[in-house]
């Protein structure tokens, strides 16, 4: 369509209607409100007379866009759509620079009392990764301003499904940059940030960005998104190996992500605007869809809550160890997950990647990750897949000494004693489990963290082993005794230079053999 001038000094409504314009002014008196299913864009730049009224509205599945391809000037409006208190939203200010006693003031008897702190304050405020209580809760008559692309945690009055929060401030039209942190917090490496533009984004645009972005630790290359879900782990996790191409991130959506130790910026490029023709809520449940055409989605069900993990089969980008952008790993709460298959990080991941031909090959198997009390009944069954019809894929129980075809059946289990890592339970293609000892200690992983000078071993050793540390010239450093009745041994390695060495774990029907770097 042609775009032309538009000047609006009566009143203008936008129902499911549609306006490109290559300059905009909204004249003192007039009035352009535009519909959840509206938008508006402006070729080159747009003027707007501080008189006049922009107003761009939501509802829970539906955002309005206001696209401005130039600059903008004077106040607009956004009303965002925000979860009530009883499962609380992530969000950005749409439009940025106001004061947020100016922002409380204007959205009066909406916003929840706060959950945190002493009840006069408000259930609205920014992630502070330097403190145990993670959120900060604002006052009504806080001089805070709310900034653009920085994120923050609201709720509005319980016994709604929600309500629309009135932000009055600039419409950004460049590249926003957001400053990242480390804190000093049980979650210091946290940062909640979110969409600064008064339009959608496109979210593998965004992953695409965070992924060269040096800020952010390789090993949770990923958008965490919060769906408020009471029944599930809240939290989904969305990079290269599940993004859909055809979903968006709407305006004023907030999501974690996590920084390394010295971290500097990211930034939310204008490139990544999009307008959207289709309704989609501000939360992720039932958003996204795999890009990879065979997947496995773990599930671990106990009374109250349950939890996913998934597995991808992508080639090339799919590798048995770490790969940045498509593995990825889990926020703190989850419990379950999987480790890498190898070169471990000794992390939880929500996320693993993993070649195609994996499918076939049996010389492996992928460590599950388990929170579980004891005496607490809990089951294990794949809950989604998409995978050859010929492909199969066994649970080993390495306590109980059994295999089950996880492909069609579930596992429900009690443990005797609590289960807090890896260990007991492994996924792999072939039932030659326990009778196959050359592979049995692929289910044993060993790293060094960049944290201690500690080494790891995780898993179950079939019986008494030695460790043995080698340098690359072959020569042995140290041995260690590792009893088989423990499942995780902590090694004392500080005596160890830094450096590149060879690991072997044997014992008198097992071997594993690995390098790593201890720092």
């Amino acid at each position: 369509m042609k775009t032309s001038k538009f000047k609006v000094s009566i009143i203008i409504t936008l129902f499911t209607f549609s306006v490109y314009a290559q300059n905009l002014k909204v004249a003192n008196g007039g009035k352009l409100y535009i519909s959840p299913n509206s938008f508006v864009f402006v070729g080159a730049d747009s003027s707007i007379d501080s008189n006049g009224e922009l107003i761009m509205d939501s509802v829970s599945d539906d955002f309005s866009d206001f696209y401005v391809v130039g600059s903008s000037s004077g106040s607009a409006e956004y009303r965002h759509f925000t979860a009530s208190a009883d499962t609380r939203d992530l969000v950005s200010p749409p439009v940025s620079g106001q004061m947020f006693s100016d922002f409380a003031d204007k959205n009066s008897g909406k916003i929840s009392t706060a959950t945190l702190s002493v009840n006069t304050n408000l259930l609205y405020g920014p992630l502070d990764n330097n403190t145990s209580s993670y959120y900060v809760e604002y006052s009504p008559d806080s001089s805070e301003t709310l900034v653009a692309a920085k994120g923050y945690r609201a709720g509005t009055i319980s016994g709604t499904d929600g309500q629309t929060l009135s932000y009055e401030g600039d419409v950004n039209t460049v590249d926003t940059d957001i400053l990242l942190t480390y804190g000093q917090g049980q979650f210091k490496h946290n940062n909640l940030i979110g969409n600064p533009f008064t339009t959608h984004l496109n979210t593998e645009n965004v992953l695409q960005d965070l992924i060269t972005n040096n800020s952010i630790d390789s090993r949770y290359k990923a958008m965490y998104l919060y769906d408020g879900s009471t029944s599930s782990f809240p939290w989904k996790t969305i990079n290269m190996a599940n993004v859909s191409t055809e979903k968006l991130l709407t305006p004023g959506q907030g999501f974690i992500v996590i920084a390394t130790p010295s971290p500097s910026s990211f930034t939310f490029p204008t490139s990544a605007r999009r307008i959207s023709l289709l309704e989609q809520d501000n939360s992720i449940q039932g958003r996204y869809s795999s890009n990879s055409s065979s997947f496995l989605e773990l599930r671990l069900t106990k009374e109250s809550i349950s939890y996913t993990t998934s597995i991808y089969f992508i080639s090339p980008s799919g590798t048995r160890g770490m790969d940045a952008g498509y593995d990825a790993g889990a926020l703190s709460g989850s419990q379950l997950g999987t480790h890498l298959v190898e070169g471990s990080k000794g992390i939880k991941l929500s996320i693993q990647t993993l070649p195609v031909e994996d499918f076939i090959t049996t010389d492996y198997s992928i460590p599950i990750d388990v929170t579980v009390a004891a005496g607490e009944e809990a089951t294990l069954s794949f809950s989604d897949l998409n995978i050859p019809s010929d492909a199969s894929f066994y649970l080993d129980d390495t306590e109980l000494n059994t295999q089950t075809l996880l492909t069609s059946n579930s596992y429900t289990f009690t443990p005797n004693t609590a289960l807090n890592g890896i260990g007991r339970f492994y996924i792999r293609t072939t039932t030659d489990t326990f009778s196959v000892a050359s592979t049995a200690l692929n289910n044993v992983e060993i790293y060094s963290l960049a944290s201690s000078k500690n080494l790891t071993v995780r898993g179950q050793l079939m019986s008494d082993s030695v460790l043995k540390i080698f340098d690359i010239r072959g020569r042995l450093i140290s041995s260690y005794f590792l009893e088989s009745n423990q499942i995780e041994h902590t090694i004392d390695v500080s005596s160890v230079s830094s450096g590149v060495y060879v690991i072997k774990l044997n014992n008198q029907n097992q071997t594993k053999t690995t390098k790593l770097v201890i720092n």
